[in-house]
């Protein structure tokens, strides 16, 4: 059983993230932290910025904020106010790495994509490049 336990959340993979939410469920020590982390990748890069006026940002966190709220209190067994909701800006990979420093994790829980050879050996992947560099256990749900 883990203590504390990250849970990065890709909100477009309806019907497969609740699955891995409920894998993490069930090694989480009774009254242990479940921390759900959304990422929401290159929005801020200077190139990709400077199409949206400013503010937009902002407000693009809060909606994702809510669809994470709405995710757990309608597909999970939990309420929302049961776990901590985080959503973060930047690279998947680096970012729940440094989340799972931070939040003090001791088991990080996360889905893998279906990809071809050649994904995996050219762009590698969110979850090899997490279980490669973690110091921490990775549990990978293989979608």
């Amino acid at each position: 059983m883990y203590k504390t336990i990250l849970v990065p959340v890709d909100l477009s993979e309806q019907g497969y993230t609740d699955k891995v939410v409920k894998h993490a469920l069930g090694v989480l020590e009774p009254h242990g932290q479940l921390i759900l982390l959304t990422v929401v990748a290159g929005y801020q890069m200077p190139l990709v910025g400077s199409y949206f006026p400013p503010g937009t940002f902002n407000k693009v966190i809060k909606d994702i904020r809510q669809q994470l709220t709405d995710f757990v209190a309608q597909q999970l067994p939990i309420d929302p106010s049961e776990c901590t909701l985080l959503v973060e800006e930047g690279k998947p990979a680096d970012l729940i790495l440094s989340e799972s420093v931070r939040v003090g994790a001791d088991l990080i829980v996360m889905a893998s994509h279906k990809q071809s050879r050649l994904e995996r050996s050219v762009l590698g992947s969110v979850a090899n490049k997490v279980v490669g560099r973690s110091d921490i256990p990775v549990l990978v749900i293989k979608g």
